[in-house]
């Protein structure tokens, strides 16, 4: 490992952060972790950390400050994309500039300008209350998509398909923001995807496309991606090439990007974009598995004041994230982990609960019961080893 005294700020300091905490440190960088709770894992990992919410872009300033860092990243989680960006332009460090960071998180001003620029989008309103909310989706017609407009993880989404929903879907939806509107939207019909991407040196680098499927009883929660996505070449070009006019289009000069679109035959439509990486292991592992592109390690590269150069080895391998799902209960008891972990090609298999716990239909992203990676060389191998692995863990319940 190469020695350094170099500082780096990580935003956040859940499970998500724990691989570019660990990249970082393999890295040879020192890490502070900033986050709003008492008690959190990537603490542990970190040579310092401080209690400051996310939001707080002032007193995260004042934590950097303090311990004089040398970069500052947030690339797992949107709230602390505009804080990150704040701290950087405040210290002179890289980053990807404050109003870059308010493009990709304020999802309204990111449909109102993808929209001028002529890309395909959905209709859509900003309310600002039940009534205009009713208004806005009788106008857009049912079914209809209330969310937040400044939030992740499908909190507060809900698919609402007549106007006895309306009331229900505004109070969740007004639950999870930071502001006083939410947003009503078309639903979009077709294959969900997802796509992360690079910008570096002016260039941007697709590095992967999944499709999605969703849970029966929740379809604004997704319970597989997998990689590549099942389109031919022709559609493949289509999304890359939205893509990254979106990109360009909300100015991002340098950094990382999750989205997600609705395919509909020829039809790729933007659902909405991030500044960050997945979760789930997509941004740390699938991502570079699929592309050959070590975007975290770049990326790192790059706030911390170096000047990365991207090589691209133009082949494309395989990936499945898949989210189980238990029978509904308290669990008494837990098979088959370590077996399925030693099968080729599982990566990760993460379980979020314990004989004793109850376990509930997931009702958003945060509250999936567990996950599987699989990562290979092709689509059916990945597939077909995320079967066997289904089939390997058993879960009981009372």
């Amino acid at each position: 490992m190469a020695g350094t005294s170099k500082l780096l700020h990580v935003l956040g300091g859940g499970q998500w952060q724990l691989p570019t905490i660990e990249l970082a440190r393999s890295m040879g960088y020192r890490v502070l972790v900033t986050d709003m709770y008492q008690e959190r894992p990537a603490y542990a990992l970190a040579d310092l950390h401080e209690v400051v919410d996310l939001t707080d872009a002032e007193g995260t300033l004042q934590a950097a400050r303090r311990h004089g860092i040398d970069g500052i990243v947030c690339d797992t989680t949107d709230v602390g994309v505009p804080t990150m960006a704040y701290v950087a332009e405040a210290l002179g460090l890289p980053g990807i500039g404050r109003e870059a960071a308010q493009r990709f998180t304020d999802k309204y001003l990111m449909r109102k300008l993808t929209a001028a620029a002529g890309i395909q989008s959905v209709r859509h309103y900003l309310v600002g209350c039940l009534e205009d909310l009713v208004a806005g989706a009788a106008a857009i017609g049912y079914p209809v998509v209330v969310k937040p407009a400044d939030n992740q993880s499908s909190r507060g989404v809900h698919r609402v398909d007549g106007p006895a929903g309306l009331a229900a879907a505004w109070a969740d939806a007004r639950r999870f923001t930071r502001q006083p509107t939410v947003l009503v939207e078309e639903f979009l019909r077709g294959t969900e995807i997802t796509v992360e991407g690079l910008m570096m040196g002016g260039q941007y680098h697709t590095l992967a496309i999944s499709d999605k499927d969703h849970f029966p009883h929740r379809p604004e929660v997704a319970n597989r991606l997998t990689y590549p996505g099942a389109f031919d070449e022709r559609v493949l070009q289509t999304i890359r090439a939205t893509n990254e006019a979106v990109v360009r289009t909300l100015g991002l000069p340098t950094g990382v990007t999750h989205a997600e679109y609705m395919v509909d035959g020829g039809r790729v439509a933007l659902v909405e974009i991030a500044a960050r990486g997945a979760g789930s292991f997509v941004y740390s592992h699938i991502a570079p598995h699929v592309s050959g592109i070590d975007a975290p390690r770049l990326y790192l590269q790059f706030v911390m004041g170096e000047t990365p150069a991207v090589t691209d080895p133009g082949s494309r391998r395989a990936a499945n994230l898949e989210f189980f799902s238990f029978p509904a209960g308290r669990v008494t008891e837990i098979r088959g982990v370590e077996e399925a972990r030693a099968l080729p090609g599982v990566a990760k298999i993460l379980l979020e609960f314990g004989v004793g716990d109850e376990l509930r239909p997931p009702e958003d992203d945060r509250s999936r019961p567990g996950l599987m990676v699989v990562l290979g060389d092709t689509r059916a191998q990945v597939l077909a080893t995320s079967a066997e692995v289904k089939r390997t863990v058993r879960v009981e319940v009372a």
